[in-house]
């Protein structure tokens, strides 16, 4: 394994440790609290979460029976996690159209090829089957602190933080349509709670004032089917090459009688 992949994992150890901090777990439960006014509304057979921890079920709110959580092949694991298994984000072990609903939270930031991902994405939702991105929006007080952090690899700053509308950009070459865009959590990244107690008012303002700054953002997004051009069929009347009307003989030659 090159020293790149291992920083990627280094960066996703430290991300699953990351929600274990206080902020982190303020984060956890405003995205549970988004996804309760999304999931619930999202039906099939089967719901898949893809991450790097699978400590966290992003799946409670949802009504879908069958739920699975992929999670990456290092990445820390407790038993007691039903229906998880290890994988390569980047090369999910699911059948082509089989799965209703695919949910990412904060997988592109650390994802070793996006678009390889995303491809992935496409190829095992079914047509009409959603995906439900969760990312830390770039032009956020949170895109603010990834300006000063992300030398040092401090979390959850250490990835490529993707916008939203680069984000529409890829999905629409993938023939997804953005159905549903949720901006919240608009106070700083302070990792004391004391001084997040007291941004408190931005968290209402920011819904009204400024959405699209909030720092951290849910995109819902629905694989499209391809349209089928039906074959025209033309119904008008051949014309006739020989007509017993209009055709005169070839030969002038006298009939004898």
């Amino acid at each position: 394994m090159d020293s790149k992949s291992l920083n990627e994992l280094t960066l996703r150890d430290k991300l699953s440790k990351w929600f274990q901090s206080p902020l982190g777990k303020i984060v956890y439960a405003q995205e549970l609290q988004q996804l309760e006014e999304i999931l619930p509304k999202l039906f099939g057979y089967h719901i898949v979460q893809c991450g790097y921890y699978a400590e966290l079920d992003y799946l409670k709110s949802s009504r879908v029976a069958n739920k699975t959580i992929l999670f990456l092949e290092n990445s820390e694991f407790r038993n007691n996690i039903k229906k998880a298994i290890r994988t390569d984000t980047e090369e999910l072990p699911i059948g082509m159209d089989s799965i209703d609903v695919l949910l990412l939270p904060h997988v592109l930031e650390y994802s070793k090829d996006t678009h390889k991902l995303l491809r992935e994405m496409e190829r095992v939702l079914i047509c009409e089957g959603h995906a439900v991105i969760i990312g830390i929006n770039p032009l956020s007080l949170w895109g603010l602190w990834q300006l000063f952090f992300c030398w040092w690899n401090k979390m959850p700053w250490g990835g490529q933080l993707v916008s939203v509308s680069k984000l529409k950009d890829w999905l629409s070459l993938l023939d997804f349509e953005c159905e549903r865009v949720n901006y919240f959590f608009f106070s700083p990244p302070f990792s004391n709670t004391t001084l997040l107690k007291k941004f408190l008012p931005l968290e209402r303002l920011g819904k009204y004032c400024y959405p699209i700054f909030g720092g951290l953002y849910i995109v819902v997004a629905k694989k499209r089917v391809a349209p089928i051009s039906p074959i025209k069929v033309n119904w008008k009347k051949r014309r006739t090459i020989l007509s017993t009307e209009f055709v005169e003989p070839t030969s002038r030659t006298a009939i004898k009688k």
